[in-house]
């Protein structure tokens, strides 16, 4: 069958299989919606008739409700009234409202009166047996249930008609009672009820009675007659419950034979597609593949003839089948390729072939290489036969599967020892042999050179200074030289032949070296890679040692050479010992603390659990190191670095930082709790002394914690929040702290205020505010104490508070004190002039305070010299104001400092005396002039406090006897200025004559200065 043929009915089977599947489809769906359809309607027209009787039984039940709730029937029920029956009761009753019967029944007895009219004579009758006895069976069913039981409405069968019913109690017209009996209204539904209710005259209603009971209002459906009609069934319960009414609504399924029309028609459809889509499938086909294919068939069969030179196909279009054509081109060009390099393989090879007809023993082709070898030209040789060309010297066994080989002489200008091949095949069909002549000479040549370098490689291998050993292709040393004999510290050879590779490494680096082996087993001779190995001697010492793998040409038998790096390793882990570990206490130092602390919050990123970090600090180090030496501080650091290990987890890393400095990375936390334990861990451990020689020495920690991920996310930055928290515990006398958001940013607050102060200081921000001396009994004006204020560029005046212990810390203080000192001179210079020259005043004296920044050096004598003459100030105009804290960090140099000054004119006072160290011993030896009573003794002072008026009173007979100068600070209130005035004070300042004010406000030219309100 041709590929047309093939094709043809390729497209009738998939087309036909398509319009049986799109056919099924249509059936399927047309078939099961025009059914539903039908059944639908079916369903909404047997609920419609339904309700229709549902609301017949409704209007009986609301007209027996309407003639039982009348005082004319509650009347007629106490005493049978013929007039009642004749007004009420007449025939015209029963044609107006359709009724066949109507009951009166009592509570008791016989019925009080019943009539039946028979619509189809129009007369009235007796009731028909059947509607007597289910009015005699309802009655009895009510007299049993009682007078207020509920009354029943429903439907039955009677003489072939479905009929009505409803009854109900016997009331007055308000519906109150008691009830005298019950009225009973039947009504039969006429043969026309059903008729007329839907537009096609082929829908019937009909009804039927069976003894079982109703299926809880289900209504079921079912089509007949293959479909053409269906049937709808609904029931309706008898009153009595005795039996089941069937409605049945039955009609022809129009619906349903519309749906088959309209199947018919798309099946014709849906065939005439198919076929269509067929012949237009087949003719695209024919066009575009058929007509193409054959075409190009036509142009590749002739290259399949022998001899018939390759020749391209002209390929047409731009799709598949012209790429097709293409790479039909590339393979002729590769056949054309192959064939010339097979042409000039057999033109290079330094062997000598020949191809022979294998049937006439005839040369049909030889190579250039054979040519040279006999000595005669291409021409000469074809058609000649091989053994003439060739002496047999030693006949060569035919191997099994391989080419014939025998050796001889091959004639030719000069004689050649040559080794013959044949090897059988067939070309273009033929059979054919092929023969090849290989010079022998060379290869016994080649044979003895590889002997000469075997045994040059032999005596390298055993005489090179470097450890080597052969393996055999199992593991097992096959030959060692002198130097691993040495180094696996053996006596000789036999004590190591024979042994595996792998008694001479241990476990670990066993799996390592069969991993890499198992890696480079498709490599090359030699692996470039060295690999690094502990190697075991048989004395059972270890050395460090890289060895370099070759492999045997040829063989898998492979050569190690060993390069012994202990000493090496041994430098380089003491290199990594001093880069990474702190070199008294054999921590980790800050660097290898960084590195792990970066992997930790890396791990612990990945795996979303905490870490914590303690910085600690050690208590009062520094006295050790004064009091007791370095090598005893270097001594408890070494304990401490101890303790701490003991007492943390092996899965905690402490650190020392420098100095007393350590901290602990703990990254095995799940909360808070965690970090308590470790925290009471650390201060249980601490409690027991450290053992120096001849002291115990207790030592207490400050521990700043700072936890990942709540503190930070860099390592950088948990260890600074971890810093700041340690200072804040140092700070407050706490043992540890953790770090709050808070601290950060006071930090940063203080590293800007640090910054704008360094700015300020070189822009020279500040102003000076003068606060007055007074004399306690006269007010005379005796001077001023000079206060800075800081000219905020943004934040306006700033007072003292808000940056002194910024400058004190970082010692910016000193220049802004050089500053106050020349600014304050000068000013004080120019007013005692106008004082003296203009009014001819005594001078004012110009109090400041000097920072103990100052006494770290002896500077300060000569710069107040210096500004002094600079601002053409005199000395005795000039007081510096110390504090008792400032001279007790140096009192050797301060004393000093403090006494040249004195001798050159300027005074000294005692600032903020009774805040300090308040030792009266140094009164003694401290060369004050002033001294200048706290602040905050002033305003403890009550008037019924008589301690803190006999300790004030003191402080003034102290500065009497001593004959220095007492200041009151802080007066507020005119009461304590006079009892300041009353033990002896001289003098005083405060908010009671004046806050400071800036220069241009103070009163210099005044005489006094009195209180407000003082006469």
């Amino acid at each position: 069958m041709g590929i047309r043929q093939k094709t043809i009915l390729s497209i009738l089977i998939a087309v036909g299989i398509s319009i049986g599947l799109f056919y099924q489809l249509a059936e399927r769906t047309i078939k099961t919606r025009f059914n539903a359809l039908e059944e639908h309607r079916a369903r909404s027209r047997i609920n419609y008739v339904l309700r229709l009787l549902n609301n017949s039984l409704d209007n009986l039940t609301l007209l027996s409700r309407d003639w039982g709730s009348w005082n004319d029937s509650y009347a007629f029920m106490n005493q049978r009234a013929p007039l009642f029956i004749e007004s009420n009761l007449p025939p015209d009753t029963y044609m107006d409202t359709g009724l066949c019967y109507i009951g009166f029944f009592p509570l008791r007895g016989e019925p009080r009166w019943e009539g039946f009219y028979d619509h189809a004579k129009g007369t009235m009758a007796p009731p028909p047996p059947v509607l007597a006895r289910t009015m005699q069976t309802l009655i009895v069913a009510l007299r049993s249930q009682g007078p207020g039981s509920e009354t029943p409405t429903g439907f039955f069968v009677c003489q072939g008609a479905l009929h009505v019913m409803a009854a109900t109690p016997i009331l007055r017209s308000d519906e109150s009672g008691p009830s005298r009996g019950w009225l009973t209204m039947v009504q039969r539904l006429s043969d026309t009820f059903f008729t007329g209710l839907f537009p096609d005259t082929g829908t019937k209603v009909s009804f039927a009675t069976r003894p079982a009971p109703a299926d809880s209002d289900a209504v079921h459906f079912a089509f007949t007659d293959n479909q053409s009609r269906y049937m709808c069934t609904g029931t309706l319960t008898d009153i009595l419950g005795r039996e089941t009414i069937d409605l049945t609504l039955a009609g022809k399924s129009t619906i349903t034979l519309a749906g088959r029309n309209l199947l018919s028609l798309t099946e014709g459809a849906i065939l005439f597609t198919g076929l269509m889509l067929s012949l237009l499938t087949y003719v695209l086909i024919q066009r575009t593949l058929l007509k193409r294919l054959l075409f190009l068939r036509h142009q590749v069969a002739p290259v399949a003839a022998p001899g018939t030179p390759v020749e391209n196909v002209y390929p047409d279009g731009n799709d598949e089948l012209s790429d097709l054509a293409t790479d039909i081109n590339e393979v002729f060009k590769r056949i054309v390729e192959e064939e010339n390099l097979n042409r000039n393989i057999l033109t290079a090879l330094n062997v000598g072939i020949l191809m022979i007809d294998a049937e006439s023993e005839k040369i049909h082709e030889a190579n250039t290489c054979m040519q040279q070898m006999t000595g005669k030209k291409r021409e000469e040789l074809v058609g000649q036969r091989a053994d003439e060309l060739f002496y047999l010297s030693t006949h060569g066994g035919h191997r099994p599967g391989g080419p014939h080989q025998e050796k001889g002489i091959l004639k030719g200008p000069s004689t050649r020892h040559v080794l013959r091949t044949k090897t059988a095949t067939r070309y273009h069909g033929t059979p054919i042999r092929i023969e090849t002549f290989t010079d022998i000479q060379a290869l016994e040549s080649a044979v003895d050179d590889a002997k000469r370098s075997e045994s040059h490689y032999r005596t390298l291998f055993k005489n090179s200074a470097t450890p080597s050993v052969l393996f055999s292709i199992n593991g097992h040393i096959a030959k060692l030289n002198r130097e691993f004999l040495r180094y696996a510290r053996a006596k000789s050879p036999r004590d190591l032949e024979g042994r595996h590779w792998s008694d001479f490494v241990d476990a670990e680096d066993r799996a390592r070296l069969e991993t890499y082996l198992s890696e480079k087993k498709g490599a090359g001779i030699s692996f470039d890679d060295n690999v690094e190995v502990t190697f075991h001697d048989l004395s059972g010492g270890t050395h460090t040692a890289k060895i370099h793998i070759m492999r045997l040409p040829g063989t898998q038998e492979r050569i190690v050479s060993i390069l012994d790096i202990t000493r090496q390793k041994k430098a380089e882990e003491m290199l990594r010992q001093q880069a990474f570990y702190d070199s008294l206490t054999g921590l980790a130092n800050r660097r290898f603390f960084e590195k792990t602390l970066t992997h930790a919050l890396d791990v612990a990123r990945r795996k979303q659990r905490p870490v914590a970090l303690f910085l600690i600090d050690l208590d009062g180090f520094k006295n050790v190191n004064d009091t007791m030496g370095h090598p005893s501080g270097d001594k408890l650091l070494t304990l401490v670095a101890k303790r701490l290990v003991k007492t943390m987890r092996t899965s905690d890393t402490v650190a020392r930082l420098g100095g007393d400095e350590f901290i602990v990375l703990s990254e095995e936390i799940e909360d808070t709790q965690d970090i308590v334990a470790i925290l009471h861990r650390l201060e249980t451990a601490f409690v027991e002394p450290f053992d120096l020689g001849s002291t115990q020495l207790h030592i207490t920690l400050s521990i700043g914690v700072s936890r990942f991920p709540d503190d930070a996310e860099r390592a950088e930055t948990l260890i600074r929040n971890a810093d700041l928290a340690m200072y804040r515990a140092k700070k407050q006398g706490d043992t540890y702290s953790f770090f709050t958001h808070c601290l950060d940013r006071d930090a940063r607050l203080h590293f800007e205020l640090e910054q704008d102060l360094r700015k300020a200081v070189e822009k020279e921000e500040f102003s000076i505010y003068l606060q007055p001396r007074v004399a306690m009994t006269d007010h005379t004006l005796l001077g001023m104490e000079g206060l800075i204020r800081w000219c905020h560029p943004q934040k306006g005046i700033c007072s003292p508070a808000e940056f002194i212990p910024c400058a004190e810390l970082n010692g910016l203080i000193v220049p802004m004190d050089l500053w106050m000192m020349e600014t304050g001179c000068r000013q004080v210079a120019q007013w005692n002039k106008e004082r003296e020259a203009v009014h001819g005043k005594p001078p004012l004296r110009l109090a400041l305070n000097v920072s103990a920044w100052h006494f770290r050096d002896n500077r300060l004598p000569d710069r107040v010299m210096d500004i002094l003459k600079k601002t053409g100030c005199d000395p005795g105009w000039l007081e510096l104001e110390v504090t008792e804290t400032a001279i007790m960090k140096n009192l050797s140099g301060a004393i000093a400092t403090l006494n040249l000054l004195r001798t050159r004119g300027i005074s000294i006072a005692l600032d903020d005396f009774g805040t300090g160290y308040s030792s009266l011993n140094y009164l003694r030896s401290i060369p004050v002039d002033t001294l200048k009573v706290d602040r905050s003794f002033i305003a403890a002072m009550v008037p019924e406090d008589e301690k803190s008026r006999f300790l004030l009173a003191t402080i003034v007979k102290i500065g009497t006897h001593f004959n220095i100068h007492v200041v009151a600070e802080g007066v507020e209130e005119e009461w304590q200025r006079a009892y300041l005035e009353s033990i002896g004070c001289p003098s005083a300042q405060g908010y009671l004559w004046s806050q400071p004010v800036p220069v241009p406000e103070f009163p210099y030219l005044r005489d006094t200065l009195p209180p407000p309100g003082a006469g």
